[in-house]
């Protein structure tokens, strides 16, 4: 117990005997207490009020009994709230007297005559006594807030009585009064069947007293008809041996299942497809090997990418790219059989949950990129004919914004023990066997060997080559000379980038611009092509040149964000060149990209002054709104169409439509791809602007074409066919 500090504590004498009150004073204050002495009921209750004291000492003859018992009443009532002690002295000594003062609220009863001392002790008792009372409830109190902010009730069962004691939150929790004696069947009557056996049968075993702790979780339903899930967690203490207490907690975390549900959702799960994401995906990858070593099974893991699937969220837009991802993403659902394929393994991500069996396992990794893993098997033809019907699931055409969509895949397939024994080995060389697959035609599929593991190395080696190529300026330009037939001069050319490796040679652009946009090189690369020609087209311009026009290609995705406009217009400020000596070619699938950012873009590159042309029209999804929406000064027919215009009548009638298009648009047209007189004759009478093609020359280095422009004169490969092959082819 609170031992009593007397000199802290303030006791309240009434006494209407003076010479009673102050010997009882003096006593008290010789004890060490603080002492408010009234002679009166009116006075009594007028220091009350002011003095709060910590005990009530009063005689009950002021100046009667009744008066006496009227002010005890009234003394009680104030003192209650805060559990102050009254002590009653009286001359009478009748039962039925302290009956009544007790039942008024007194706390003790004193007959005189007094003996000080045990006086003084009896206030020291109260003292303490209202101390600890106070302490308990401000504890009681404290424990019901706590178990309130918590979700939380207590709980206490006794095997000898039989009795539970609940908290108020035990029954709130459970729908129950507040204020409600709870039995344990109470409780067991709220339970589901299921959940009131698994009750029973840890609480009923023959040793259950000797337990410990237990923990159980129950699902109860709700008045909203909504499931709760409870967490019970008892402690057994032994008595002796045979009696013991349960002490207990039931806990509310239906709203912590929600979260956490919810934090693994966002941990493991893709937000796009709902499927398991990467993270997922590695997690249960190791544990599977884990467990495939310790019990000497195989595993297999597949990875699948879409073929060409950047072509047609370009063409189509992100938001229809996406929508087509989830499609994919139910299409390859179906070749599952267990539904739990998708499933948390909660032992894989927490060695403490219980034991699960491990199954099939599918995510998408990233992008376009899908991942199974083929927890065991027996036969490779098992393996062979699921990656077959995961292939087949695709063959159907996706509808996607009233458009048929055929759709294909490329898929590596790398074995655990054969192929590693770790997770990341196992993924690079599935990684490595898929683009194997790819570079194998598409639409199909490849088990990893050494052989594919040497060709993706070189892949590696080839994409840091060219990191490096284009970050040390060993990249090329060559010009391919564009004639204007109708003022008979060079004055514009296309510029194309060459990359003459050290040890591979001449690498077409048709292989390293695609791997530089696939490896978010192409913005880089887009710099530097653009800084190279505004560069050249000053040093002709100072060697004495006529001014020359130089065409770049651009490619979509650095419409995407990257600062074209801005790149554009430091190259030319750099070089101090005018704007009319730079052109810009793009093709129609840019146009098929957000259109709003790419009609931003282009009317950023057309305010500089610098020329814009669609490059291989009538090829893609040609639309003629493309010709009004967006700023184009040239239309380019593609070489396609030049090479049949003289065996195909249909080509010549679509190289005609279009060059009367462009007369009626005011726009240039130049044709591509001219390689023979006839070609050429042909264009001039339909009055072709402008010509490109090997008919005049080759891309060119800027020093050849420096000295082709000098010398070379349309009009004599015109005049005199024979001479067309220029020296220089």
């Amino acid at each position: 117990m609170n031992s009593v500090n007397s000199h802290s504590h303030t006791i309240l004498v009434v006494d209407g005997n003076e010479e009673s009150r102050i010997a009882i004073s003096d006593s008290l204050s010789a004890a060490g207490f603080n002492t408010v002495e009234a002679r009166n009921a009116k006075l009594a209750l007028v220091y009350y009020k002011q003095v709060h004291p910590d005990l009530v000492l009063m005689d009950l003859d002021l100046p009667d009994v009744a008066g006496g018992l009227e002010l005890c009443a009234e003394l009680t009532t104030l003192a209650a709230p805060a559990n102050v002690p009254v002590i009653v002295l009286s001359h009478h000594n009748e039962m039925t007297l302290a009956a009544t003062v007790f039942d008024a609220g007194a706390a003790d009863f004193v007959i005189h005559p007094l003996n000080h001392l045990v006086l003084v002790q009896r206030c020291r008792y109260q003292i303490r006594a209202s101390m600890t009372l106070i302490s308990l409830k401000r504890r009681e109190r404290i424990l019901e807030h706590a178990e309130r902010i918590a979700n939380m009730g207590s709980w206490e069962w006794d095997s000898k009585t039989g009795e539970l004691m609940v908290s108020r939150e035990f029954n709130r929790i459970l729908g129950f009064a507040e204020d409600r004696k709870t039995s344990v069947r109470d409780v067991l009557e709220k339970l589901p069947e299921s959940e009131r056996l698994k009750i029973i049968r840890n609480f009923q075993q023959a040793d259950s007293k000797h337990q410990g702790r237990i923990t159980l979780h129950h699902r109860v339903s709700s008045d909203t008809g909504l499931g709760r899930t409870l967490r019970h967690e008892a402690r057994f203490v032994l008595h002796n041996e045979k009696d013991y207490s349960v002490y207990g907690t039931i806990h509310d975390i239906t709203e912590e299942i929600a979260h956490k549900d919810q934090i693994l959702q966002l941990a493991y799960y893709d937000t796009l497809t709902q499927l398991p994401n990467r993270t997922f995906f590695k997690t249960h990858l190791d544990h599977a090997i884990k467990q495939a070593r310790q019990k000497g099974h195989l595993l297999a893991v597949i990875l699948l990418d879409l073929d060409l699937f950047t072509r047609i969220n370009n063409s189509l837009g992100h938001e229809a790219g996406d929508e087509l991802l989830k499609k994919v993403s139910n299409r390859l659902l179906r070749t599952f059989d267990d539904a739990r394929c998708t499933a948390l393994n909660m032992h894989a991500i927490d060695p403490q949950a219980p034991l699960e069996n491990m199954t099939d396992k599918i995510a998408r990794l990233e992008g376009d990129q899908f991942a199974v893993l083929i927890n065991r098997f027996k036969r490779l033809d098992d393996i062979i004919l699921f990656v077959q019907k995961m292939l087949k699931q695709l063959v159907t055409p996706f509808t996607l914004q009233g458009n048929n969509i055929v759709l294909t895949a490329s898929a590596g397939i790398a074995l655990y023990p054969v192929n590693g024994l770790g997770s990341e080995m196992i993924l690079r060389n599935a990684d490595a066997a898929m683009h194997f697959a790819k570079s194998q035609g598409r639409n199909n599929f490849h088990f990893y060997s050494s052989d594919i593991d040497f060709k993706s190395k070189e892949r590696l080696s080839v994409e840091n080559d060219l990191r490096h190529a284009i970050r040390h300026n060993e990249l090329e330009l060559h010009y391919q000379p564009k004639l204007h037939l109708k003022n008979g001069g060079i004055q514009s050319v296309e510029a194309l980038v060459r990359w003459n490796h050290p040890v591979r040679g001449l690498v077409s652009p048709s292989q390293f611009v695609p791997m530089a946009e696939e490896i978010g090189l192409i913005n880089e690369l887009g710099e530097w092509l653009i800084n190279k020609a505004c560069l050249q087209a000053k040093q002709w311009n100072e060697s004495g040149l006529q001014p020359i026009r130089i065409a770049i290609n651009l490619s979509p995705i650095q419409f995407r964000g990257s600062p074209l406009v801005q790149m554009i217009r430091n190259g030319l400020l750099a070089c101090r060149l005018a704007p009319s000596q730079l052109e810009v070619e793009v093709t129609e699938t840019v146009l098929l990209e957000d259109t709003n950012r790419v009609l931003r873009t282009l009317d950023g590159i057309r305010n500089l002054g610098v020329k814009v042309a669609l490059d291989d029209f009538g090829t893609g999804y040609s639309s003629l709104s493309y010709l009004t929406r967006f700023p184009f000064n040239t239309l380019k027919i593609d070489r396609s169409f030049v090479s049949q215009c003289i065996r195909k009548g249909q080509a010549a009638a679509i190289i005609h439509t279009i060059i009367q298009l462009c007369k009626n648009l005011n726009l240039e047209v130049v044709a591509e791809g001219v390689e023979t007189h006839e070609e050429l004759k042909f264009l001039l009478d339909h009055r072709c602007d402008v010509v490109q093609g090997h008919y005049f020359s080759p891309a060119l280095s800027a020093e050849d074409l420096a000295q082709y422009v000098r010398q070379q004169s349309w009009v004599t490969l015109l005049a005199d066919p024979v001479t067309t092959a220029n020296p220089s082819r």
